[in-house]
């Protein structure tokens, strides 16, 4: 056996090549919130090789690479995961392209179709111990996944092959969650079923460097007996749990707002949980103080989770069949907005709230937008879930504020803003959109040589009688949108969603900057349009 490592920092982003008996395996398919495919190059050589693509995880750190080289690569072997992990990563990677594309310009690598296209029809999805078998140049890998207990659907892996035995786990819990059991550790002990299961290779990943500077929290001791101030606090089963609620409901009460980024498919769907039970108990804190979750995919991930019961804990399963209907998801205080603009104008940031938002290393999205909004009110609270990756603001937060002990500093950020394009300037960018395909040599889609057609007509005099001679075809003619020409034809260069839809098709650098979506500050998935619709 052989042990490729591609990410140089498995904490980033976690992605590896096993050789085994053999065959080939790439170990997830992760990247990182910057989407650089610079990062890819050392695995492009081994794409030829693969036999089998095993993903472990839901989250952008295991999944998020996987649309990109499946679209841009002729990878033709199987992709395996849970069926969990299959639809909350597919909603991981549009999350995170929506939230660059709010305040950043398209990324040119991946697009909204590549992502639905990859987990739609590119990959195969198991049940807890299934075994799948993948048989090449005369040899057959086995592969089963079992709970690793960290997020709805995760796993870790067994691999059999030529008499060879390998172990994949990363990113596991052996802590019992609110809805999750832990890690299934049967599999792992030295006699299972009667059987010795020695292993030739185990492979796993390290713990952070800097958790081991961190102020521990009792993530796994109960609560302490103190005087408590609200109800709420009863919900806690965990020391860690407790300081939560502590400092978020502590903070409220002085006027200032909580702001938790976190994974939309890792941590979550715990905090929830835990926050709307603590809600639920205090009802003076669900009127007063609003729950809130800012995220585009909010809705469809909830969706997604409730629907997957079967994947819960014996605890939630049990629940529900006791008390019909007891579903732990149906969240009474918690509410989500998609975008910053409609949580604003229900919720003023003035006023306290605490705001679940994604992007858990404040690098782009809401998060970083609400941070940096948020960050000159002294009474606000950042909680950060984790070790963020090196690197990141939130790893800079992290180590001035809690291991330098600073209570105050200075940062320079870079902060990106959007602004609508006027119609001479979409005509400007369609122009150049259609000479770049031109000078490259590809076809115009129908629509674009629609689109330049009404362009020519628009430069072109207007002919009364039909006898007045025609410009000289290399003849540079500027007319602004709205003069000359057909009257109608701004309005219809404004409008054709169908162009912009075939501009993103024949490879264009970004899509129309001023559509409706944008104006109004909601998310593409909010109005369904991909495009401009105005």
């Amino acid at each position: 056996f052989r042990i490729i490592p591609i990410s140089k920092d498995c904490l980033e982003w976690q992605c590896s090549v096993l050789k085994l008996g053999g065959l080939t395996v790439l170990l997830d398919c992760g990247w990182n919130e910057a989407l650089d495919p610079k990062l890819l190059s050392p695995l492009l050589p081994h794409l030829n090789e693969l036999d089998l693509i095993v993903v472990s995880h839901a989250d952008i750190k295991h999944t998020g690479a996987l649309p990109y080289l499946l679209s841009k690569y002729p990878v033709t072997c199987p992709v395996i995961c849970t069926e969990p992990v299959c639809r909350l990563g597919e909603l991981s990677c549009v999350a995170v392209l929506e939230d660059r594309e709010k305040y950043q310009a398209p990324t040119e690598d991946i697009t909204m179709d590549d992502i639905l296209r990859t987990y739609m029809s590119r990959v195969t999805t198991l049940n807890y111990r299934e075994p799948y078998h993948v048989q090449a140049r005369g040899r057959t890998l086995a592969a089963c996944p079992f709970p690793s207990g960290r997020h709805l659907g995760s796993a870790y892996w067994t691999f059999h092959c030529g008499g060879l035995s390998a172990l994949y786990m990363v990113g596991c819990d052996m802590r019992r969650g609110r809805f999750l059991d832990g890690l299934d550790y049967e599999r792992l002990l030295p006699s299972y079923r009667g059987v010795a299961q020695p292993w030739d290779v185990v492979i796993t990943s390290p713990l952070p460097t800097m958790g081991a500077m961190l102020p521990q929290m009792g993530a796994q001791q109960a609560p302490q007996e103190i005087a408590v101030p609200t109800k709420a606090m009863t919900v806690a089963r965990t020391v860690r749990e407790q300081l939560l609620l502590e400092g978020t409901i502590a903070t409220l009460r002085r006027g200032g707002s909580v702001l938790i980024p976190a994974d939309v498919a890792g941590s979550v769907p715990e905090v929830l949980l835990l926050l709307d039970a603590a809600w639920e108990q205090d009802r003076q804190l669900s009127s007063n103080y609003p729950l809130v979750w800012l995220s585009s995919m909010g809705d469809m991930v909830l969706d997604q989770v409730k629907t997957r019961l079967e994947w819960m804990s014996k605890e939630v399963l049990k629940k529900f069949e006791d008390r019909l209907g007891t579903h732990p998801f149906i969240l009474h205080n918690v509410r989500i907005f998609q975008s910053l603009e409609e949580l604003c104008s229900v919720h003023p940031l003035s006023r306290p709230k605490v705001i679940i938002t994604t992007s858990p290393n404040l690098e782009g999205g809401d998060s970083r937008e609400l941070f940096m909004r948020l960050s000159g009110e002294p009474r606000t609270l950042l909680w950060l879930l984790g070790v963020p990756t090196a690197g990141s603001l939130a790893r800079q937060l992290l180590s001035d504020f809690v291991l330098k002990h600073a209570t105050r500093k200075e940062y320079r950020l870079q902060q990106f803003l959007k602004q609508p394009l006027s119609e001479e300037q979409l005509r400007a960018y369609y122009e150049a959109k259609i000479q770049e395909l031109l000078e490259s040599g590809q076809k115009l889609p129908p629509e674009l040589a629609m689109l330049k057609a009404e362009f020519e007509d628009l430069g072109r005099p207007k002919v009364e009688d039909g006898d007045a001679p025609e410009p000289p075809p290399d003849a540079e003619t500027a007319v602004p949108v709205g003069a000359g020409g057909d009257a109608t034809a701004p309005s219809r260069l404004a409008a054709s969603a169908a162009a912009a839809a075939a501009v993103a098709a024949a490879g264009a650098a970004e899509p129309l900057r001023g559509c409706r979506s944008r104006r109004d500050g909601r998310s593409r998935s909010s109005c369904g349009s991909c495009g401009p619709c105005w």
